[in-house]
């Protein structure tokens, strides 16, 4: 198959690292969603913001790290690209989507 796998509520998102240590953890919904759906789970798009994920910082104190969808696909839902697996939800810490719990085989170029 070409493509990469369209990103679902159902992600998971790889964790961070580097000013706020963050582990792996359920993106979720977004927080104001556009109704589209592949499996019956919401798929992301460009500029959906998540729940931040909790950490720590390399001294050990807690932080949190924010998480906004940048999706860079060619495949469009109300004029917002939508999401897929590798897609960054925080750069600066390396927070991607980095898997789908979905059963679902929906894919984008």
């Amino acid at each position: 198959m070409s493509g990469r796998l369209v990103g679902t509520e159902g992600a998971i998102d790889s964790g961070g690292q580097g000013t706020c240590n963050t582990p792996p953890l359920a993106v979720g919904r977004p927080a104001s969603p556009t109704k589209v759906f592949a499996g019956k789970k919401m798929v992301l798009k460009n500029g959906d913001t998540f729940n931040p994920a909790p950490g720590t910082t390399p001294k050990g104190d807690p932080c949190q790290s924010a998480r906004t969808l940048r999706a860079v696909r060619k495949v469009y839902v109300g004029k917002k690209a939508i999401g897929t697996l590798g897609d960054f939800l925080n750069s600066s810490t390396n927070i991607t989507v980095a898997k789908d719990a979905g059963q679902h085989k929906v894919f984008a170029v």
